[in-house]
């Protein structure tokens, strides 16, 4: 792995310019380079510093990616030729390489200036390659986004005014997502009552293609629609990831704000969910449970469980399915329920309901989910 940070920490520094051995012009270096090299030489002041088994790939649309015994993870690139030398780009360094020959199949270009784990070395420095495939792993030329997608928004926190969001690029990242290095990614949001969040107005843009980010300024005990984006090119239609729900806490319970929250979602056996909610509501709710389904973002179209139908409000008698029934110190009220006949081997996805017969809108809970084990 040495050897690919050398390779990839090369500062923007050459001698100047030699003559090309073959006198082909820019344009013919920009066609030859395209494909896919095996480095199989590597030498700082004459000593050999060969990696085993590097390759190096230059699409037509300027991107590129150094495989390195087969890692491929962050070691993309982006390449231009003007005259007679290579410059390269990476995410944190630029560099240039005085080409010496370039043919169809063979090249061999060098440098005199290399940065090396934070140390300066200064020398001849060289490098050599011969060409695998004409076309790289992208033979038409024409960026390919293969299996490449973004990953449902997942909640690493929440507090009364935050909410702190993971998602990340999915599909062969390493394969793909070089051929598009002006991509981007990130997450867009909206207060759940204002339904599904666009592109149009909070949204965060994320600095590489692991999205955490912690949404701040939020009101407490509100739910909060998130999703995640995807745009290959600048011009491109965003790909948007499925919307969760998620809620910030309540501010210890103050007694004027209507909120829920789900606390764990679990497998009681294979056909049975067990269910732990808190909610606090200032009023007489006509519905205090959850909703559920196998395909994210239950609604009270889906499955419901109601809690105010399994339990006796004057006598406080329970039928089976209520574990726990409980008013809280700050005033908020904890149920514990069973959700039974759901079916092995399926995963549930799970949110939180209060219903007022006002004319309230329906509160909805942050989002959680599990799989039932097979019988």
């Amino acid at each position: 792995m040495a050897a690919a940070m050398l390779m990839l920490s090369f500062a923007a520094c050459t001698e100047k310019p030699e003559g090309p051995t073959n006198g082909d012009d820019t344009n013919n270096y920009s066609t030859l380079l395209v494909g896919t090299w095996q480095v199989d030489l590597m030498s700082i002041n004459e000593q050999d510093m060969t990696p085993p088994n590097m390759k190096l790939s230059f699409y037509e649309n300027g991107s590129g990616l150094m495989n390195d015994g087969d890692v491929t993870e962050h070691n993309d690139f982006t390449w231009v030729i003007d005259g007679n030398v290579i410059n390269v780009s990476t995410d944190h360094h630029q560099f240039s390489f005085t080409i010496d020959t370039m043919t169809a199949t063979e090249c061999a270009f060098h440098g005199s200036y290399i940065e090396f784990d934070g140390n300066d070395i200064t020398g001849d420095i060289r490098f050599h390659m011969t060409k695998t495939d004409d076309g790289g792993d992208n033979p038409g030329g024409d960026p390919d986004p293969g299996d490449l997608g973004i990953g449902t928004p997942e909640l690493w926190e929440s507090t009364s005014t935050s909410l702190t969001i993971h998602a990340h690029v999915t599909g062969s990242v390493s394969q793909y997502l070089p051929q598009f290095p002006n991509y981007s990614c990130g997450l867009i949001w909206c207060q759940a009552s204002d339904g599904t969040p666009a592109m149009t107005s909070n949204v965060y843009t994320a600095g590489g293609d692991d999205i955490y980010y912690v949404i701040e300024d939020l009101t407490p005990g509100t739910a909060y629609n998130v999703a995640a984006w995807l745009k290959l090119t600048p011009d491109s239609e965003p790909i948007i990831s499925d919307v969760r729900t998620y809620t910030t806490e309540n501010s210890s319970g103050s007694g004027d704000t209507n909120w829920i929250n789900v606390l764990t979602v679990m497998p009681a056996n294979s056909t049975t969910l067990s269910v732990t909610i808190t909610a606090y509501f200032d009023g007489d709710p006509v519905g205090l449970g959850v909703v559920y389904n196998t395909t994210g973002n239950p609604t009270l179209s889906d499955n419901v469980y109601n809690g105010f139908e399994h339990v006796n409000m004057e006598t406080g008698e329970t039928d089976a399915t209520i574990q726990r029934m409980q008013e809280n110190p700050d005033g908020s009220r904890t149920v514990a329920a069973l959700l039974n006949n759901v079916q092995p081997g399926t995963t549930y996805y799970v949110r939180g309901y209060m219903q007022f017969s006002d004319g309230t809108p329906t509160i909805y809970s942050n989002e959680e989910y599990t799989t039932t084990p097979n019988e």
